[in-house]
Parts: structure tokens; sequence; C-alpha cells
């Protein structure tokens, strides 16, 4: 698998291709993102976002209306895709799969499959809220894309409308927990590592 990664937008979020075996995913495409995007893919499969906040889903409705695939959000934060609520122009488009906390997916070259199938991709949703109430992390293979809950040498912000410091707190010793390392691709700067970033906790933990 490859990984294509550009930052867009005025808090220069990251937008990210994943390029495997079946096709493309298209992970939280930012503002000004489309034409990027629909010049690097080849066979689309889904545009995820990690959260609903508008920096990482404002090209959400252009891309649905040039390659019609499904439009997966964590369900607590698919009101902000639903309607324009921060009132900063956005075009608002609902999710098609609105994911339940941890669900798992599955695609192949013709799109999102049944469990049972064999020849297919694992797409899960790691639920850690808090940024948001349903800010997730997405693991596809061996990448995992942190979107705004965990960043190098940082985490994502509580203080925002709809966040939550004590769940934030919750998903923070949750994440300490996880027992593997693999690199982190986060919604905004640099790549970094499971492990990396759970030295660090230290820092972000009340």
């Amino acid at each position: 698998m490859e990984v294509l990664q550009k930052a867009f937008g005025r808090y220069e979020t990251n937008c990210y291709i994943l390029k495997n075996a079946y096709g493309d995913f298209i992970i939280d495409p930012g503002e000004n993102s489309t034409s990027w995007v629909l010049e690097n893919i080849n066979n689309p499969l889904a545009i995820l976002n990690t959260h609903g906040h508008f920096d990482h889903i404002w090209c959400n409705a252009e891309l649905k209306e040039n390659l019609n695939i499904p439009l997966l959000c964590p369900k607590e934060d698919s009101f902000m895709l639903k309607s324009d609520c921060f009132e900063l122009g956005l075009s608002p488009k609902a999710p098609d799969i609105e994911v339940e906390n941890n669900e798992v997916f599955y695609f192949n070259a013709k799109g999102l499959v049944d469990s049972s199938i064999s020849d297919s991709i694992k797409v899960e949703y790691m639920f850690f809220p808090g940024h948001t109430p349903g800010c997730s992390m997405i693991k596809i293979g061996d990448f995992i894309f942190s979107g705004d809950f965990i960043f190098k040498r940082s985490i994502g912000r509580s203080d925002f409308p709809y966040s939550s410091d004590d769940l934030m707190q919750d998903s923070l010793r949750r994440f300490g927990e996880i027992p593997y390392d693999m690199v982190l691709y986060p919604g905004h700067g640099e790549s970094t590592t499971i492990k990396a970033e759970q030295s660090n906790l230290r820092f972000f933990l009340k």
C-alpha cells in the first residue's frame, strides 16, 4: 500500500489517499482538496472522515458528486456534515454510513462487501472521543490515520464546542494501552508512531 499526503486550507489539514490492491481510500478531504484527489485516484472506494470538523470534511459534497462512492463518518459527528453548523460556508453532505463505535468494514475492488468475503481489505474505526463526540482513528492494514486525536508530540484540543476534556482524558488513557506500534498519520503536521506518542502522554494526562 502507498500513502499520498497533502495539506490544504487555512489550517493546513492533511488529506490522504491510501492506495491498495483494491483501490483508493480518501481520508479527510479538506478545503480545496478536490482537484488533487481527482488527479491522484484510480479506483476510488470510499471517503473516510476521522471526525466532523469543517477542515476535514470541506470537500465531501464535491467529491461525492464527482465519484458517487460511500461517505463514512462517526455517527456522533454526523450532525456536522448534515448542516453548516459553524456557519462557515460549508456545503452539507450527510454521510452514507454513520459509523458506530469501533465498527469494522471490508472493501474489495467492487466497493463495500460483507465480512464473509475473504478477498478484501479491512477498515477499522477506532473510537477516541474528546476532540469531538465521535473523534476516531482509522486503521487500514499497517496504516493508522489519527485525525485530530493524536499529533506528533501533541494532542487534539478539547476546549472547542462539542469537545469534552473528560472524554479526551479517557481516550488518552486507552490510547496508552495499545500494545503494538504503528505509524500514525495525523490530521495536521508530520507522521509519528504509537509508541512515540505513548511516551508523551504524561504531559497531557491529568
